[in-house]
């Protein structure tokens, strides 16, 4: 029984682990556009976001962003509705966390 048990574990850990995925939408000469696909329990790697950006929860909730000192802020997507995000300061970075226990879906329109 423990050597069942023991390869249950080993087949768990070999499965590969969800990550955030973008899928490319458009892109004109003034915008680009993703969906992004954000799985439970995945965090992005640091990032910035140097340009004006709308955001339509395709499927909402509660997405964490870590600054690089461990500050965190969670914005609430709800489903249906669209948000607008300026640039981020000079020299600000973060990650996105999903820290709950379902996907959440974006849509993403960066201006160019």
């Amino acid at each position: 029984m423990i050597w069942r048990t023991s390869i249950v574990l080993a087949l768990a850990l070999q499965a590969p682990r969800p990550e955030m995925t973008r899928v490319p939408q458009f892109e004109n000469d003034r915008a680009v556009s993703w969906r992004s696909v954000i799985p439970p329990h995945t965090e992005s790697t640091l990032h910035r976001h140097d340009r004006y950006r709308t955001i339509i929860g395709i499927v909402g909730g509660d997405l964490t962003t870590v600054t690089p000192d461990g500050r965190k802020t969670v914005t609430r997507y709800e489903t249906g509705k669209a948000y607008w995000q300026a640039p981020m300061p000079a020299g600000e970075m973060h990650k996105d966390v999903n820290e709950t226990a379902r996907t959440i879906e974006l849509i993403v329109v960066e201006m160019k």
